[in-house]
């Protein structure tokens, strides 16, 4: 699988027939820089130069549809039900330069308050948590647009059994778009001045653990089930709102949206395949998160449902693999040189 990855990313660099580093060896190499968690500015053959101009000079456009494939082809390698659950989050990565309009702003950051925003859908099953579209979302659009568009590519894929979305999906329409593809849904509720009454009321005991309620918006309103579940922890009881349109009660509920932090745990992954670079290009970066998800969904296909191999390990199997490669790299025999041309 590792070869059908160079050779996806491969074709994505057009360097002319008499360039010292093909298309094999620029995919080869920003593959190795992504399994060590480098950097472009820190290599020397190619130099950062020519590797940062290859990727400004990558078509976006058809590195998005290289990389789907890609990713699609690595999916069909593994199980899952025939009707699976996904998830849909926002991963927030911090950004030390200057503005940029697509940059999002949000003060939680360390450092600063300029963020790169991508929006990450995975399936969450099982030993098999796997990413299946990733895309930077800009500062103006809303939340029903993305998931409007990851629906749409999911449902080309398979029939979700479940949704579940974190409180920043809370809205109308939101669950209106939900319904309108009559998904089954579970979400984290925003802790407004109703739901914090009725959860004084729950507990107190006086407020039911499943209650009918109205989410209300400046789009209108939508009837919803609000499901208060509670968990014991060290710090005592902890109470979670959630709203759902499954006919199934709290412990259900809570079973259920427990899968949703395995795509926390997916976005914390992808760090271990991520590069770093000082560039303030959002194209390098937007390519880079890519192919940090094609590698982690590769690690996933490998493990085959298990725990194993961990990081490291995959790591040293893929190095493996990319040394075999780049042998075949260097047996191919190398274009001549350009004739050159002086003045008498």
């Amino acid at each position: 699988m590792s070869g059908r990855i160079i050779k996806d990313v491969a074709t994505l660099f057009h360097p002319s027939y008499n360039s010292i580093y093909d298309s094999y060896d620029l995919a080869h190499k920003i593959i190795r820089i992504c399994k060590d968690n480098s950097s472009a500015e820190r290599q020397t053959r190619p130099s950062p130069d020519v590797i940062l101009r290859r990727l400004h000079q990558v078509d976006e456009a058809q590195f998005w549809g290289v990389l789907t494939g890609l990713n699609e082809f690595l999916l069909r390698n593994i199980l899952l039900p025939e009707d699976p659950m996904i998830a849909i989050d926002f991963k927030i990565f911090p950004y030390y330069g200057g503005e940029q309009p697509s940059l999002v702003s949000d003060p939680r950051l360390p450092g600063t308050n300029l963020g790169i925003k991508f929006a990450v859908l995975s399936v969450v099953e099982r030993g098999k948590t796997f990413t299946l579209r990733v895309r930077q979302v800009g500062p103006l659009e809303s939340e029903v647009s993305v998931l409007t568009e990851m629906l749409d590519y999911a449902g080309k894929l398979f029939d979700p059994k479940v949704v579940l979305l974190d409180r920043g999906f809370y809205s109308v329409p939101v669950i209106r778009e939900l319904r309108s593809r009559n998904l089954s849904f579970i979400m984290a509720v925003r802790r407004t001045s109703p739901i914090k009454e009725l959860l004084k009321g729950f507990r107190r005991r006086e407020t039911p653990a499943e209650v009918d309620y109205t989410v209300h918006g400046e789009e209108g309103e939508e009837d919803v089930r609000l499901v208060f579940t509670e968990r014991e922890t060290e710090k005592g009881a902890k109470v979670h709102p959630f709203i759902t349109n499954l006919d199934t009660g709290p412990e259900r509920v809570s079973k259920l949206y427990g899968w949703r932090w395995r795509i926390e745990t997916n976005n914390r992954e992808f760090g271990k395949f991520l590069p770093f670079t000082t560039s303030p290009s959002m194209k390098i970066r937007r390519i880079y998160f890519a192919l940090s998800m094609i590698l982690y969904n590769f690690w996933i296909v490998v493990r085959g449902g298990k725990d194993l191999p961990r990081a490291y390990e995959f790591k040293k199997i893929l190095e493996e693999s990319l040394k075999e490669i780049l042998k075949g790299i260097r047996r191919r025999p190398r274009p001549p040189p350009a004739a050159q041309m002086f003045r008498r």
